[in-house]
């Protein structure tokens, strides 16, 4: 089914337009703030065409974005939950994950057998890296330093 060639949100109330303008500077995300900008412009005549060049997403993306807020309102900028596989360590092993890592930074293979040995759970080391991103280490090779072997005088 085609979708019409104009399509605009006819009706806003002053406080809407405050808060849909509140949004489109101060969001929380990137996508709430398109959202309620494509809503604006929308409300001040702006095509879908037009939209669809200025966000350069889809015309069924933007149509789509000006359905949900006709029909959920505010609700209808958010993002909807997205499904996806639970996490393979709860809370307590996701902890003790850490914990072993910390013990021996250097070397995630030490680390992911204790986790295994303890758990009886086996993950990958990149699991195990996005985790420590997660909760706030930073990641980074180790390198060794040829510092000591240098001759002073030359350098």
């Amino acid at each position: 089914m085609a979708r019409p060639e104009s399509r605009f949100i006819e009706r806003l109330t002053k406080s809407q337009v405050q808060r849909l303008e509140q949004l489109r500077d101060n969001g929380e995300n990137k996508r709430i703030r398109q959202r309620s900008h494509a809503v604006l412009l929308s409300y001040d005549g702006t095509t879908v065409n037009e939209l669809v060049r200025i966000f350069g997403i889809s015309r069924n993306s933007v149509c789509f974005w000006l359905d949900r807020w006709d029909s959920e309102g505010f609700q209808g900028l958010a993002d909807r939950s997205r499904p996806g596989a639970p996490p393979k360590l709860d809370e307590h092993e996701q902890v003790l994950a850490l914990q072993l890592l910390e013990k021996t930074p250097q070397s995630t293979n030490t680390a992911l057998l204790e986790l295994q040995q303890e758990t009886g759970k086996k993950i990958s080391s990149d699991t195990l890296k996005r985790l420590a991103k997660r909760k706030g280490l930073i990641w980074k090779r180790m390198r060794k330093s040829l510092r000591a072997k240098r001759d002073q005088k030359n350098f």
